[in-house]
């Protein structure tokens, strides 16, 4: 795979994480909960309207007057598939937000894809290095392609061979660095998928340093992480209560379980108070030191 597939498959993988996020409930059959999400990821806003009876989501541009803050107040649709173009407004259309203001996941996704990828490619490039302690230098074309025949068959995992006596002894090698320590490139890949997992509310507790986590840092690990993710939910609810208003339906939209359960022992956000059941799955701090001085 070349840097641009790599980069694709990662990226794919943390869409389809980030898309997992919500399920929703009593959406019509013509609007699918992941086409939704995908489209509020990507973009970072859409409407719900009816069009010919039928109910969609589409994104637009803004148009007609602005208010005072520049937001429009009319959303120009262009769908040929559908032959939709056509203004609508607020009162016959839903704007739904991704965040309280239209941001999207994609550079998000587009930063975090481009550094898993190339710390995937460094590892590869360390590993494949590993085979080899010498840098070869040839003087002719000839020499070149035997040259680089022969490091084919190493990055094919074959036996390298180069069976000219002549060409062999135009070959000049370097000796290269040890690239057999990989331990500080698999670090680095798990601190981007780390970091990632955590930007989108999901609490994955990455530990270089201590051979323990301490209760006071798992919760400040957790309550760092919920603003975002807590802010893309209110927006979601919001919006599913003006559908519902309008369009007279009972659409409704909730956390999946791996960010509703997370670190509070399956209560929802807006729940108890959170430090208690942080101590209780983390381990009371005073214990935790103990075990630390053991």
């Amino acid at each position: 795979m070349d840097k641009k597939q790599i980069n694709k498959a990662v990226r794919d993988y943390l869409a389809a994480t980030a898309m997992s996020m919500f399920r929703y409930e009593g959406l019509p059959d013509n609007v699918r909960p992941e086409d939704l999400e995908r489209m509020l990821l990507e973009n970072g806003e859409l409407i719900f309207t009816k069009w010919n009876d039928e109910f969609y989501i589409f994104q637009f541009t803004g148009t007609g007057k602005q208010n005072y803050l520049g937001e429009w107040n009319s959303y120009q649709v262009n769908n040929p598939y559908i032959n939709c173009n056509h203004v609508f407004t607020d009162r016959d259309a839903v704007r739904i937000r991704n965040t309280d203001n239209s941001v999207s996941l994609s550079g998000m996704l587009d930063m975090y894809s481009e550094l898993l990828s190339e710390s995937y490619i460094t590892l590869n490039m360390s590993d494949v290095n590993a085979r080899l302690s010498f840098l070869i230098s040839a003087g002719d074309n000839a020499t070149k392609t035997s040259a680089e025949l022969f490091l084919k068959q190493v990055y094919d995992g074959k036996q390298g061979i180069i069976g000219s006596q002549p060409l062999l002894d135009s070959l000049s090698v370097n000796p290269l660095a040890d690239h057999k320590d990989f331990q500080s490139v698999i670090q680095l890949n798990k601190f981007y998928y780390s970091d990632f997992f955590q930007k989108i509310g999901l609490t994955n507790l990455y530990n270089n340093v201590h051979d323990r986590i301490s209760a006071t840092e798992t919760q400040f690990t957790a309550t760092s992480i919920y603003p975002f993710v807590d802010n893309m939910k209110k927006n979601r609810e919001a919006a599913v209560e003006r559908i519902n208003k309008l369009f007279g339906l009972n659409v409704s939209v909730e956390f999946t379980s791996s960010w509703d359960y997370r670190i509070m022992n399956g209560e929802n956000l807006s729940g108890k108070d959170f430090k208690g059941s942080t101590e209780e799955q983390a381990g009371r701090p005073e214990e935790t030191e103990n075990e630390d001085n053991k």
